[in-house]
């Protein structure tokens, strides 16, 4: 389930997290958050899952965390400009968020940078 999960969301378009954060759903799902560079590739810096995912992306403009502060740094730096955001809607997707963390880390050959901690695998 989590690796055709996270198939699926590294295969989504790349959203603005500026422009289309109020697209989000306000449902359980996984999400991811990257930095687009100046040559186009975006980098994926954090992997997360909430219960909604609206308003956790939302939260991450204000809260102190690793990703929330990188979040507030670019919208102070030029209103987000280069900041990205996808999502995966998914029920129940809290107790196998460590999987997802896992494909993707396979799947990218690299560990999402400010994502500090394995994720919940509720074992």
């Amino acid at each position: 389930m989590a690796s055709s999960i996270c198939r699926s969301l590294i295969r989504k378009v790349w959203r603005s997290y500026a422009d289309d954060l109020n697209r989000a759903p306000r449902t359980e799902g996984i999400y991811t958050i990257g930095f687009e560079h100046p040559d186009g590739e975006v980098e994926y810096k954090y992997v997360g899952h909430s219960n909604n995912i609206r308003r956790r992306l939302q939260q991450h403009t204000r809260q102190s965390s690793d990703i929330s502060e990188f979040v507030q740094e670019q919208f102070f730096l030029d209103g987000g400009l280069n900041l990205r955001i996808k999502w995966k809607e998914e029920e129940d997707g809290s107790c196998v968020e460590g999987l997802y963390l896992d494909c993707m880390t396979i799947t990218l050959g690299y560990w999402p940078e400010l994502n500090r901690q394995d994720g919940n695998r509720c074992m």
